[in-house]
């Protein structure tokens, strides 16, 4: 099957696209046109109005889209100003609808491709518990990590979201404990208070502030209650943070806000993110803006990009590489599997890079070349079809 057109175009933030709802409060002849645009569209299995490398006139266009060209001529600012047409760096009209559609679509095939490659991975070193599925191992994974986005929540707000949650949960194992007087009034201030804590007024236990982290690792042993363990907690270290967030507003060339990049900072970490992850993702949304004519001026705008650095780290990391014993494997099989792991390493980087799983297969046969990896395409069988005929050949 052919693979569909798409814009050419060098930036595109999926958030911004005009929600497809908004069409309803528009005028009822606006609506129709994009409608007929976008169908038109869709019969040609396109995301913009191009012939091969031809941009398309909007008198074509309008002949594609079963309009008259003066009425088309007419509404199509207004369509533009409302994002639910646009041009790309050719100034080729498309559908940032369709187009944000064909992304979401390939990103989801490229983290099925990796979890295909970690799963099989996996049964080859012998990692999965025996007698469980890959429904099972996913399950357990998704629930690890907070399960699924909520329903009209992008990853990005959930990881924010989980993060919230988890601050929330630490903040309320540390509320003071407020006992109350008869009538449900809490006594604040006594007089006749002891120095033991306790009030002297009779039916009355004055507030006392108890730390529920200290008095639980103080007088509660680990497992005492319901089988619970305790867990280790991970503290980040004030240095660390402070010399990230300094790396930070120096690269992002914002002094003044050294207080916000170091809570800033201290988020990113707390969610996993290495110090190389933020400042490379820092940098090349800092040159994204700039290649626009704009100056970013709050470090918050660089958020988007860290978090996905973030999933793509984590992405990178699940991926075993510890290799099973080698003594009982034919040449082929270490030939095949060195091929095929220096192979998966490149897809993914590649795959960081640019987050654009069309784009990376288009320029497979030339990243192959470049790391020596044989002229087939990413994929497992084809590679073992590759070892399997070079040992048939030289024997």
């Amino acid at each position: 099957m052919a693979e569909m057109l798409r814009p050419h175009i060098t930036e595109f933030d999926l958030d911004e696209v005009t929600p497809w709802k908004m069409l309803r409060a528009m005028a009822p002849e606006l609506r129709g046109v994009v409608t007929n645009l976008h169908d038109a569209l869709k019969e040609l299995r396109s995301c913009v109005f191009r012939a091969g490398q031809l941009v398309l006139e909007d008198g074509q266009i309008a002949q594609q889209a079963w309009l008259e060209a003066d009425m088309l001529a007419r509404l199509l600012p207004t369509i533009l100003q409302s994002g639910f047409m646009a041009r790309d760096d050719d100034g080729a009209l498309f559908s940032p609808h369709l187009y944000a559609k064909l992304l979401r679509k390939e990103e989801r095939e490229a983290r099925k491709t990796l979890a295909d490659a970690q799963w099989e991975q996996w049964q080859e070193n012998g990692d999965v518990p025996e007698g469980m599925s890959r429904k099972t191992v996913t399950n357990r994974q998704n629930g690890g990590s907070g399960g699924r986005p909520r329903k009209g929540e992008s990853a990005e707000q959930a990881r924010a979201r989980r993060a919230r949650e988890v601050e929330q949960q630490h903040a309320q194992r540390h509320m003071p404990l407020v006992a109350t007087v008869a009538g449900g009034k809490t006594e604040t201030q006594n007089p006749n208070k002891k120095p033991n804590g306790f009030s002297v007024t009779e039916n009355s236990v004055s507030s006392v502030s108890i730390d529920l982290e200290l008095e639980r690792d103080t007088y509660i042993s680990s497992g005492s209650i319901s089988g619970e363990t305790e867990k280790p907690k991970t503290e980040l270290d004030d240095a660390l943070v402070r010399r990230v967030a300094a790396r930070m507003v120096s690269v992002a060339g914002m002094q003044d806000q050294i207080g916000f990049g170091i809570s800033l900072a201290r988020k990113w970490m707390g969610l996993g993110a290495t110090e190389e992850t933020i400042i490379s993702a820092i940098q090349e949304q800092q040159a994204a803006i700039r290649n626009n004519g704009e100056e970013p001026r709050r470090l918050k705008v660089f958020e988007a990009a860290v978090l996905r650095g973030i999933e793509a780290q984590q992405v990178m990391q699940a991926i075993p590489t510890t290799q099973p014993a080698e003594a009982h494997k034919s040449e082929d099989m270490r030939q095949f599997e060195d091929a095929w792991s220096r192979a998966t390493q490149v897809w993914q980087k590649a795959f960081a890079d640019c987050r654009d799983f069309g784009a990376v297969t288009r320029q497979w046969p030339d990243l192959a070349q470049e790391h020596g990896l044989p002229d087939v395409p990413y994929d497992r069988t084809a590679y073992q079809q590759f070892f399997s005929s070079t040992e048939a050949v030289a024997a």
